[in-house]
């Protein structure tokens, strides 16, 4: 009995199954309950020797180096503060795993690191966009772990770790509809991003599920592959607003997908005479420093990325001493949420100025 068998029964991955027994971060509730059922209906109590990711001197490792590559993404992106908390994560765990660290920003594919295409690394932790076909095909010869969501459909190879998208849209529909509003809008900055996707999908069932008004507004004009200064685009953001503001059932309740837009969608409403908090209510996602100065700060759904970069590591690990497993885990770590400051802030502030 292994716990592969408890996987089938819970309706679960292994490493899920593993991350629960071994008590790892990123697992839901949910998940804990179906993992704890599986095990006392097969009689399965986990051996005293953790099976899971060996420590380094118990693993058989070649060179004690594992390659960061990301992948397509421009360094100002590559750079942003969630890109940037994961990475963080990863080094971390690595170090406590005995592991040497090597970052590369891929943005020529025939300038690899030297450790790469040498060989002199037992493993690769990949971010972005999919390569070309053929370094896929070299690059997948290596143990391989994604991390954060999909650029693209296709090209894809190995396991990821990512944030819950589909829980991501869902709880910010909930917040909103938990705050009496009925009609909503998910802006959608970025349909490149599948990530983004996947989240205004899951808002807009939700909301229609709810008994809500429902618009998801996409900007068809944007590049395939859209890098954070065009992201940021002052006009193409002001367009979007525009679209908001002229819809017929004008939307009290937004979720904008990345938090470091919202200082723009701020200045682009006060502009046209609206005021974020009192006459429109939103809430973003990642966690930014930036939004601690914006007035009221919104709330903000935390992908929690430190432990997608933990989790990426441990799950790049586990696959380094199972290279042979057929299997493919895709890990979701469950977001939480922050609150932001209510609207009456700006009756009371109101109150302030005219006293």
């Amino acid at each position: 009995m292994s716990i592969v068998e408890v996987a089938k029964i819970a309706g679960v991955s292994h490493a899920t199954v593993s991350r629960v027994i071994n008590g790892g971060d990123g697992v839901s509730p949910k998940s804990v309950q179906l993992v704890t059922r599986a095990m006392q209906q097969l009689g399965y109590t986990p051996p005293a020797v953790r099976r899971g990711p060996q420590p380094r001197s118990r693993r058989k490792t070649r060179t004690g180096n594992i390659a960061v590559l990301l992948f397509g993404t421009d360094p100002s992106l590559a750079l942003t503060a969630i890109t940037a908390a994961v990475v963080h994560g990863a080094e971390l765990a690595l170090a406590k795993a005995g592991y040497n660290m090597i970052l590369s920003q891929i943005v020529d594919e025939r300038r690899l690191p030297p450790n790469v295409t040498s060989g002199n690394v037992d493993g690769l932790l990949l971010h972005g966009f999919p390569p070309s076909r053929e370094l896929a095909q070299k690059l997948s010869c290596n143990p391989c772990v994604w991390f954060l969501s999909r650029r693209s459909r296709l090209g894809y190879w190995g396991d990821r770790v990512g944030p819950d998208n589909e829980a991501i849209g869902t709880m910010a529909m909930e917040y909103l509809k938990d705050r009496g509003h009925k009609q909503v809008a998910f802006l959608h900055v970025n349909a490149s991003h599948m990530g983004f996707s996947q989240r205004a999908e899951s808002f807009e069932i939700a909301a229609k599920d709810a008994g809500l008004d429902v618009d998801v507004l996409v900007d068809e004009t944007e590049p395939i592959q859209m890098n954070l200064k065009e992201e940021l685009d002052q006009q193409r953001i002001g367009s979007m607003i525009d679209r908001l503001l002229a819809l017929p059932n004008r939307p009290t309740g937004v979720f904008v997908p990345r938090a470091t837009l919202m200082a723009m969608v701020y200045r682009c409403l006060y502009q046209r005479g609206i005021t974020p908090g009192r006459d429109m209510q939103f809430i973003s996602c990642d966690y930014h420093p930036m939004l601690d100065g914006l007035f009221p700060v919104p709330a903000t759904i935390d992908i929690q990325p430190d432990i997608v970069g933990r989790q990426a590591v441990e799950q790049l690990l586990w696959r380094m001493d199972h290279s042979h497993d057929l299997t493919r885990a895709d890990i979701q770590v469950q977001p939480r949420m922050i609150e932001g400051q209510d609207a009456d802030m700006y009756q009371h502030a109101d109150a302030v100025k005219t006293s």
